[in-house]
């Protein structure tokens, strides 16, 4: 009989985003010629890159963090030629200063592992200052800028997304609007789910997740979206390339994709 894989516990903390009716939307994107939908679009798509490596969160609740940062803004920043291919983004940025400036402020909570945060409110760190290289702010590391607040800020300029686009939208397959995104070359998407056990056992299953199990789902989590094919839709997750899924990526079927993800964002660099 196989081993059962054994996991280190993480922290669930992706928190739901407030205000969705008001985002820019797949259809509003297209209108202002940001992005095309196209009516025919490839059998599979995968943005994998060997340089792209998955890394590990460990126990730590900076999903939200790991995927905009180095799972959204990596990709964009490396395909744009603004950083080297084998330099990162600091996650620790995006988390800490999403948490410190998001909606949730009825308690002071950035030094609080397991208060979460939203996509969106990472998602606006990142629109309105940008992200420092991970040289900077490593992840490992509680050391502050020792510089100046405005050398700080103009840095992190660099790194800066010119908007966020909603890819969920009510009675629409999202699905289909996931693979236009990812067909017209507009990058990772960023998701949200609510973590099942069908997720939990993907270290088990080659990565493989068939079936949603809503009665089991028990906390936020924050990854990628990197591609699809004929009926996968393929996850960058950020605990580790050992154990979970297969080299630290998902293949969910089109129908756990739907009922896991409930929350999907695209963005456009400057």
């Amino acid at each position: 009989m196989a081993t059962r894989k054994k996991y280190p516990k993480r922290v669930l903390n992706c928190i739901p985003s407030i205000g969705k009716e008001n985002d820019w939307t797949f259809e509003n994107a297209v209108s202002a010629n940001l992005v095309s939908a196209r009516e025919a679009i490839p059998p599979t798509v995968d943005l994998r890159e060997k340089w792209w490596e998955i890394n590990d969160q460990e126990q730590t609740g900076s999903c939200v963090g790991w995927a905009t940062a180095d799972g959204l803004l990596r990709w964009h920043f490396v395909k744009k030629g603004a950083i080297k291919n084998n330099e990162l983004l600091s996650v620790r940025f995006v988390w800490m200063s999403a948490k410190e400036t998001d909606e949730f402020t009825t308690a002071p909570s950035t030094f609080i592992e397991e208060a979460g945060t939203s996509l969106k409110s990472a998602l606006d760190v990142a629109r309105n200052y940008g992200c420092v290289p991970d040289a900077v702010l490593p992840f490992g590391s509680g050391k502050l800028y020792p510089g100046k607040e405005r050398d700080f800020y103009t840095l992190a300029s660099r790194f800066k997304i010119a908007s966020y686009i909603n890819l969920i939208k009510d009675n629409q397959d999202p699905v289909i609007i996931w693979k236009q995104w990812l067909a017209d070359n507009n990058g990772p998407i960023l998701v949200r789910l609510d973590v099942d056990a069908t997720w939990q056992n993907a270290g088990n299953t080659n990565g493989e997740m068939d079936v949603y199990d809503a009665p089991s789902a028990n906390g936020g989590h924050a990854v990628c979206i990197v591609g699809y094919t004929k009926d996968r839709i393929i996850i960058r997750n950020s605990w580790g390339k050992i154990q979970w899924g297969k080299g630290g990526f998902g293949f969910a079927s089109y129908d756990y994709a739907r009922a896991a993800f409930t929350e999907a964002y695209g963005v456009k660099v400057m």
